[in-house]
């Protein structure tokens, strides 16, 4: 079983998918089933990341079972996270503050808070290591294997 509400979910935590994008992506696959399900629809329907979590939760607790070779849903939300960041939507800094928070706060990221706060706090010491291309190597290779995990899964959404 793909766990299409992980997925999903994950995708619209990050902020990578907002409502519009996310209702969308729900209406494109009611419209190819002569009966959709009820969590497509209740996906459709909601208005706020509240409302999405309502309505994937049933969804969500199914798939649980099925989830133990998954990758954490941190990762997948850091990993979103650096797409946000590579498409300019947010900042390096933003980047680092967002996902030691989520690795943090989140459910089990492979990589401890403490590391991103680290970069961060090197950063913060030295603003012109954003344009030092030893440093931005060893940002994209830390998030190279979040990156991988989000463009999977975003994959597997778009083919759902």
């Amino acid at each position: 079983m793909i766990p299409i509400a992980h997925y999903l979910f994950a995708i619209a935590f990050s902020g990578l998918y907002n409502k519009s994008e996310w209702q969308k992506w729900a209406d494109e696959r009611i419209l190819r089933e002569q009966k959709p399900k009820l969590w497509l629809i209740n996906v459709s329907l909601s208005r706020n990341i509240d409302d999405l979590s309502k309505a994937l939760s049933d969804l969500m607790i199914i798939e649980k079972s099925s989830m133990e070779n998954e990758p954490p849903f941190s990762d997948a939300v850091i990993g979103y996270y650096y797409l946000k960041y590579m498409s300019k939507d947010i900042s390096i800094n933003e980047l680092l503050q967002m996902s030691g928070e989520e690795a943090d706060g989140g459910e089990g990221a492979t990589k401890a808070c403490e590391e991103f706060y680290e970069i961060l706090n090197k950063l913060e010491g030295n603003k012109d290591l954003e344009f030092n291309p030893n440093f931005m190597k060893m940002i994209e290779e830390s998030f190279e294997p979040f990156k991988n995990i989000a463009m999977k899964q975003k994959e597997v959404l778009e083919n759902f």
